[in-house]
């Protein structure tokens, strides 16, 4: 009896083969991937926040719910002249400054340690703790003007009412990480 089955062509098995490997790859980035690895680059990387404990954000996960108008903060420079949302600085501090992650340690503040703002280009700004205890003004953008942060300035910008006339050196662009320094 002659049997016809139907042939697979090499370059339909090249394709399951590519897929496999694809598949097997993504798998295994997600396995690996740890709360303290360095966040990807790119407009939609993840937030790190390292403290006593740490945590990994997503971009779509931090919260739009502060807004900081820089249309209206006088003669600042004229990239930071929009409307800024996203979350209170401090309270993503509050999510990793000691072990029961949800509220700003105010006690621990006041005792001081430093919050370091790094960027994805190397720079960095450290704050005293002090500093931010009560700063509702001071945040973690993710939308100008309604939008993502355009390239060279996202994914994440700290912005805020500690911007001076013409000083914006703690405003970090390409925000990426914030740590603690106990």
């Amino acid at each position: 009896m002659n049997e016809t089955r139907p042939r697979m062509s090499w370059r339909m098995l090249g394709i399951l083969v590519a897929a496999t490997a694809v598949a097997l790859g993504a798998s295994l980035f997600v396995a690996l991937r740890t709360p303290d690895a360095a966040p990807a680059a790119g407009p939609y990387a993840d937030l790190v926040l390292k403290g006593k404990l740490t945590r990994r954000i997503a971009w779509a996960q931090l919260p739009v719910s502060v807004t900081w108008d820089g249309t209206k903060a006088g003669a600042i420079p004229k990239d930071l002249q929009a409307v800024y949302k996203g979350q209170t600085l401090y309270k993503l501090v509050g999510l990793v400054d000691d072990d029961k992650p949800g509220s700003f340690n105010v006690a621990l503040a006041k005792k001081g340690y430093k919050v370091r703002l790094m960027a994805s280009d190397g720079y960095s700004w450290d704050m005293k703790s002090k500093s931010i205890i009560g700063k509702k003004g001071w945040i973690v953008a993710r939308l100008k003007d309604g939008q993502p942060l355009p390239s060279g300035e996202g994914p994440y910008r700290d912005v805020g009412s500690f911007i001076q006339h013409f000083y914006g050196r703690q405003s970090v662009k390409l925000l990426t990480r914030i740590e603690l320094i106990f």
